[in-house]
């Protein structure tokens, strides 16, 4: 039977899912966010959880960049241990000699119909002059491609776009140093989006 309910509420990272597979394959990431959402979901344990929040800890409190080293080498559960040193590495890569001040990461809401995405950047500094919101992308592998930034950047401008007049967003690919700056924010780019979220509250209700 289809969903009456007005409001659809998803993550960020399962819009990006969805928005990123072809035809076929996005009827089986709804299927299953429909199904999280009809039976619960247990969130697995986050095993980056620690290092985000060393980032922040060290912005927040003037740390040096060697702390994410020390963070990185007291970790004893095999999978940080495992991750958290090329994380570090890839951090002071992107810190280099840039001159960065930190501010609180604002939030925001995108929306579009009847479709709700919380927009969270991690850490929010201030590079070289430019403040900027930014989203980490910490995942082991290289799917953080042109297209995937291009829709994270966008969408955290829109959302945040009432938070600071200069405000710039971007995504940090943590473990190459790579920061994916915004980009030209136009009308094809909003109106692929918004197709995007139709398709999906559609389906979702559908299914």
């Amino acid at each position: 039977m289809p969903r009456t309910s007005l409001e659809v509420r998803i993550s960020l990272t399962q819009f990006l899912n969805f928005a990123t597979k072809p035809p076929e394959q996005q009827l089986t990431v709804v299927r299953t966010i429909r199904k999280q959402h009809d039976e619960g979901y247990e969130v697995p344990p986050d095993c980056y959880k620690q290092f985000r929040e060393a980032v922040v800890r060290m912005h927040r409190t003037g740390k040096s960049k060697d702390y994410l080293d020390q963070v990185a080498n007291r970790q004893t559960e095999p999978t940080r241990a495992k991750h958290y040193p090329d994380l570090a590495a890839g951090y002071k890569k992107f810190m280099g000699r840039k001159t960065l001040g930190w501010f609180e990461p604002p939030t925001g809401l995108w929306t579009c119909e009847d479709l709700r995405i919380n927009i969270r950047p991690e850490i929010a500094l201030v590079i070289d002059g430019t403040p900027t919101a930014i989203k980490l992308w910490l995942n082991n592998d290289d799917s953080l491609n042109k297209r995937r930034a291009e829709i994270i950047t966008h969408m955290m401008s829109t959302a945040l776009l009432s938070t600071q007049d200069d405000l710039t967003t971007a995504v940090l690919d943590v473990r190459k140093g790579k920061l994916h700056r915004e980009g030209k924010s136009d009308k094809e780019q909003t109106a692929l989006l918004r197709s995007q979220a139709l398709c999906f509250v559609s389906l979702y209700r559908d299914l």
